[in-house]
Formats: structure tokens, sequence, C-alpha cells
């Protein structure tokens, strides 16, 4: 597996409700965190802005779909993403993800590339009741936590109620459980010279 396991000994926050955060290191070791970085995929992304969305959850960012829950991955992606999608979509990763939120595993998973672009965010929101979990791996070296971008956890959907914060630097990741008041955001990428920060989202399926 390239995944690394010491991510699983990462405390789970119970508040506001049941998330944790693993650091560089934990999940890839920093030469596979590289190899990602280095080889991210750059095509296929679709532009995405709902930012006028009065319903629903307001973002604006490119996204990929990598995986559909029941599918095949892209057989297009460089060997590095292969070897990390294959440990993403086995039942040993849901099984790891299960025993540390305490509940059942995933029968399916999705995965999708995301790249927010300056001036990009996602609003506060809570994740559809269909999915167990959010994963969300970061592939950004040098990020600074000024330049925004960060994951944001919520005490209600109040944007400004942060209760935790995690920043999305190269090898880290965060780990959400999907409940009623999963509330999380996006903060806003700033600056004019930022790169895109990009990331890999596993969201976890009941069948």
């Amino acid at each position: 597996m390239i995944l690394r396991d010491a991510w699983t000994r990462r405390p789970v926050h119970r508040h506001p409700y049941r998330w944790a955060s693993t650091e560089p290191g934990d999940l890839l070791t920093a030469a596979a965190a590289d190899e990602l970085a280095g080889s991210f995929p750059d095509g296929g992304f679709v532009r995405r802005d709902e930012s006028r969305r009065q319903d629903d959850k307001q973002y604006r960012n490119f996204t990929r779909v990598l995986v559909r829950p029941g599918s095949t991955p892209d057989d297009d992606l460089p060997a590095p993403w292969r070897r990390l999608v294959a440990d993403l979509v086995g039942a040993e990763y849901r099984a790891l993800i299960a025993r540390l939120l305490a509940q059942e595993p995933a029968d399916a998973v999705e995965l999708r590339l995301v790249r927010h672009a300056a001036g990009d965010w996602l609003g506060p929101h809570t994740d559809r009741e269909d999915k167990l979990f959010s994963h969300i791996l970061y592939f950004n070296p040098g990020w600074r936590e000024e330049w925004g971008g960060c994951l944001e956890v919520l005490d209600g959907d109040d944007s400004t109620a942060v209760a935790g914060r995690v920043v999305p630097r190269l090898g880290a990741s965060a780990l959400i459980v999907q409940a009623p008041n999963s509330w999380h955001q996006v903060s806003r990428v700033r600056g004019q010279d930022v790169p895109d920060r990009r990331s890999l989202l596993v969201h976890g399926y009941r069948g």
C-alpha cells in the first residue's frame, strides 16, 4: 500500500462533531507526497460556479471525478495516482475509516480531484445523508495559512464559528463524519500569485 498507518492513530475530535486531521508524513511518506504532487493530473477539470445558489451550498472550484461509486478508476492516471486510487477504493481503507469514526464501513467510495484558484471557496454546508464520511487529502507544497483555502470545522451554520482549521499543506488530510450538525467550509483562496489549491476528496457512501 502507498498509504501509511500513522494517520489512524491521530485523535478523533468530538466537538462539534467527529472529525480528525493528519499531519504531513502520517498518511503518505514525504517522497510519496512529493511524487503525487508533482504528477497531479492537469486535464479533465470542469469549472463549477455555484456562487449564486440560494437553496444549497455555495462554492466555486474546478473539479474532476476519478471514481464514481461502482465504477472503475480512470486508466489514464500517472502511476503514483493509480497506486493511491487502488488503496482508497479498497476494503482495507474503508475498514480503517469505519474503525476510526466508529461507524459501519462504506459500501462504495467516490474520488474527486478539486482545484481552488484565487478567489475560490466553499461555503458552509453539511454533507448529504447518504454519505458516511469525507476524507480530503492535500497536495500543495509550501502552502501558507495566510493564502486561505483552509478546511474549517464549524460549530453550527455560522461561517465565523470556526471550531477547527486544517491548513492544506502537502501530505496533510482532514476527515469528517457525516452528521446533521457537521458544518464545514473552505475559506477563500487569497492573493494574486497564489498557486491553485489542489486536493483529492474521498466520499464514503452507504449502499
